[in-house]
């Protein structure tokens, strides 16, 4: 783009005209004002990165806990890749900027001329700046808006404590809804940030620098001294106490809960430990975990520091761990190498589904691991069967779609078992060398598909010419489906409860005879999930006697349990439902309960009853999957 002013000149009409006259008039000076603003080279922001990137973010906020807004600013240190380019565009959906400068020395602000473009869907509005020669850094003052998607505020009635409480969810583009930044995972920056609360309350953040306990000033300071992309920026506010479970780890939880979620992740630093001794250097200080309010819509989210994970894993019994050996894999794969594009989520995703089965495996044995191989197995052909050529290979088509459509299962479970095969291929020995210096080779930096498949075929591929192809490897890449030379996970675990559960359906078997408590969590599910469209109330009652499965703490066995109810429609089940769906949003549990009762003749209408009643406590993303499956017109 052509500059039209510079220097002195540049200085003196925006000291003129800015400073005094509406944000019309500032527009008006905008090189850019008037012509259409489009997406950088990642299809899902505005940012031009490649031109002007963001390399540290300083960010002072405090937060209202009544009005439901993040205010105070973001100072953004640049660096500019080409001098000569006259603008700084940045990621913005529903915030209110109130002023943006350039800070100078001495504590003075130089106005900036600004704009915001067109609104675009999920994408929000870009926030153009004309950037002066000279200028390294801006400061944008501005506030989030009380419906920000990226945030959840929760009143006391919503919460354990009685206490308000706040968190947010960056993945995958809704860093934009309370930080004004390149919100795109081909950028990472390091940050500090300075948070301000009620003195009742605890703020925390994906960072360095969190408290250990409360402090009476309400003002917490944080360092990110790793640079990370912009959706896993975390931040929380709540009755937060914190347990120590070993030198680097810990669990922050409000005080109804932290007592057994210290209890539940006890095996945290066994964890990291494998981690290490598999793929290399924890990189990042500390491993802590934040144990959200019950709407949280994620089993977990891998903040760098600061995992934020789900109340319904805490079984007990620590059966369901499984995703926090995901979260923790996440600090090599996605977070310390991250895909630079949601297209590639299975860089990030696929990776960590093997790490988690990895650890997993160290923690409890090769035949509790193959159990929930075999899970995964199933739940992707069925998926596969169900889905678009373009969402069916690794290489996702989302360029122009919403990000959040990258989610599915695809990226997951077929990265995972596209790994498996490469380990069946040049053993077990081979890949985890390779995944080793993969680690080293690319820790924080972002990249693509292509990146990978270069260095794969240059230090695996190339060494093992007789085990693999790059024809092969592309077959998985991009084609949709599974490959016909992809290896099926096998146990023979399951086998033992499919004959179980014949039995008991033909009443060979009495209810007391089923061994379901020597079950693993994965082969009691496998007993549920095989019950489907097959029981009527009476043997319902029955089952739920003798294993007390609509009172189990276990939200995997409750949840299939539920299900079951509402195919049978299972009183007790049904009231269970009620009281579950008014306190749970995570979407893994609300969206195909609410999906089986609209597909019912008598349960649709009470559903739609209870999500009203339930959907003050929703995060928008439950609030707006929920309203899918019930076929309601999204509010």
């Amino acid at each position: 783009m052509k500059r039209i002013l510079t220097g002195a000149t540049l200085v003196a009409l925006i000291l003129m005209l800015v400073a005094c006259q509406p944000e019309s008039a500032q527009q008006s000076l905008d090189p850019a004002a008037g012509q259409e603003v489009g997406t950088g080279p990642d299809p899902h922001s505005f940012a031009e990165y490649e031109k002007v990137r963001v390399s540290h973010l300083r960010m002072d906020l405090t937060a209202d806990m009544d009005e439901h807004v993040l205010s105070g600013h973001v100072v953004l240190e640049l660096e500019r890749i080409d001098p000569d380019h006259s603008r700084l565009v940045l990621d913005t959906r529903g915030l209110d900027i109130r002023d943006v400068t350039a800070p100078e020395s001495g504590g003075e602000h130089r106005p900036l001329t600004w704009r915001l473009g067109e609104e675009a869907g999920s994408l929000g509005r870009p926030l153009v700046i004309l950037l002066p020669a000279g200028v390294e850094a801006v400061r944008i003052d501005y506030a989030s808006s009380p419906a920000a998607f990226g945030l959840q505020w929760l009143d006391g009635e919503q919460t354990s404590s009685g206490q308000a409480f706040m968190f947010s969810q960056s993945q995958p583009h809704y860093a934009r809804t309370w930080v004004p930044l390149q919100d795109t995972p081909a950028v990472r920056y390091t940050f500090d940030a300075t948070v301000r609360v009620p003195d009742d309350l605890m703020a925390v953040m994906g960072a360095a620098g969190n408290a250990f306990e409360r402090n009476d000033r309400g003002e917490y300071d944080f360092h990110m001294p790793e640079p990370v992309p912009s959706y896993l920026m975390a931040i929380a506010v709540g009755d937060l106490e914190f347990a120590e479970i070993g030198s680097r780890s810990g669990v922050y939880a409000e005080p109804q809960w932290i007592e057994a979620a210290a209890e539940e992740f006890d095996v945290l630093e066994e964890m990291i430990d494998i981690g290490v001794d598999l793929y290399g250097e924890y990189r990042w200080g500390r491993y802590d975990l934040l144990v959200l309010p019950p709407s949280f819509p994620f089993g977990g989210m891998e903040n760098p520091r600061l995992s934020f994970v789900t109340p319904t894993i805490i079984a007990g019994d620590g059966s369901l761990l499984a995703l926090v050996a995901h979260e923790l894999a996440h600090s090599w794969s996605g977070n310390l190498v991250t895909n630079a594009a949601w297209r590639d989520l299975w860089l990030n995703e696929g990776f960590t589904v093997y790490f988690e089965s990895r650890v997993m495996e160290a923690l409890y044995g090769e035949a509790v691991e193959r159990q929930l191989a075999v899970l995964e197995w199933r739940d992707l052909v069925e998926e596969l069967e169900n889905t678009s050529d373009g969402m069916a290979s690794l290489v996702l088509d989302v360029d122009d779609k919403d990000p959040e459509q990258a989610f599915i299962g695809v990226p997951y479970a077929k990265g995972r078992f596209f790994l498996d095969w490469i380990e069946h291929r040049v053993g077990r020995e081979a890949i985890d060398a390779f995944l080793r210096a993969y680690f080293d080779h690319f820790a924080f930096q972002s990249i693509t598909t292509i990146t990978f498949r270069d260095y794969l075929q240059a230090n695996l591929v190339a060494e093992y010419p007789d085990a693999l192809s790059m024809d092969e490897v592309d077959q998985w890449l991009y084609e949709p489906g599974l490959p016909a030379f992809a290896v099926a996970p096998e146990s023979d675990a399951f086998d033992r409860v499919d004959d179980w559960r014949e039995r008991w359906l033909a009443a060979e078997a009495a209810t007391s005879d089923l061994p379901f408590e020597q079950w693993s969590v994965y082969q009691r599910l496998h007993f549920l999930i095989g019950l489907e469209d097959s029981l009527e109330a009476e043997r319902m009652t029955a089952l739920d006697e003798a294993l007390a499965l609509t009172g189990s703490g276990n939200y995997e066995i409750l949840f299939e349990w539920l299900m079951r109810s509402i195919e049978a429609r299972y009183e007790p089940g049904i009231e269970r439902l009620e009281t579950f769906l008014l306190n749970v949003g995570r979407n893994k549990f609300t969206r195909p309960l609410y999906s089986a009762l609209a597909d019912t003749d008598w349960g649709r209408d009470w559903a739609i009853e209870v999500y009203q009643r339930a959907r003050a406590g929703y995060h928008p993303l439950t609030r707006q999957a929920s309203e899918r499956a019930l076929g309601i017109e999204e509010g």
